[in-house]
């Protein structure tokens, strides 16, 4: 009687877990590689399609790094491929890089460590380009990249706030060259209409 309340206090343990991780922190493989790799170097990174944004991912070494010319209005006409969720894995679409001219309006390190840049066209309508911490993206094999790229960001601009958004001085011009990605729309600064964002930025000019 008494191994049978426990076999039945431990399946209700596993369940109540299970259930908690389900709601907060899933861990699918789409992502696990990236995440597992940074949570081992005690750093707060991101979780929400993780691999996907550092470039950790699979399909990573796939990645077309040629950039394609455009607009932040091109890019902000494109359709979204799917249902964008947590763990969704790399889309084709995400296969590609472009370079876009832009003013920098703003930007603040957020609590995934990613620097959140607000771009904007001459007509004022804006996008989001991210920058990675590269201990974030070891497992990467374009770190070296992303380090260099988050490195010039703060020679040139100072590094981010990371309590509140602050303007760029004097809304500078710059061509962003990121690899394209659809995050999930949650009131984000800047945000796309279609959620579509250069992430990770690669180079920054």
């Amino acid at each position: 009687m008494r191994r049978a309340l426990f076999l039945v206090l431990g399946a209700m343990l596993v369940l109540s877990a299970t259930g908690r991780r389900t709601a907060t922190m899933p861990a699918p493989p789409s992502w696990s590689t990236g995440a597992a790799v940074a949570a081992a170097a005690g750093l707060r990174c991101g979780a929400e399609r993780w691999a996907v944004k550092t470039l950790t991912d699979p399909a990573a070494r796939r990645v077309n790094l040629k950039p394609i010319r455009s607009t932040i209005d091109t890019l902000r006409g494109l359709s979204v491929p799917g249902l964008v969720e947590f763990s969704t894995p790399r889309f084709q679409a995400e296969m590609r890089t472009y370079e876009v001219d832009a003013r920098l309006l703003w930007v603040k390190e957020e609590e995934d460590r990613d620097f959140h840049l607000v771009a904007a066209d001459a007509s004022g309508a804006t996008m989001i380009a991210e920058i990675p911490d590269p201990d974030c993206a070891e497992a990467s094999p374009y770190v070296t990249t992303l380090r260099t790229v988050r490195n010039a960001f703060v020679s040139r601009f100072g590094r981010p706030d990371t309590r509140r958004f602050h303007a760029v001085s004097g809304e500078p011009a710059v061509a962003i060259t990121g690899v394209l990605f659809f995050d999930i729309i949650h009131g984000q600064r800047g945000v796309a209409p279609n959620g579509v964002e250069l992430h990770p930025v690669l180079d920054l000019k």
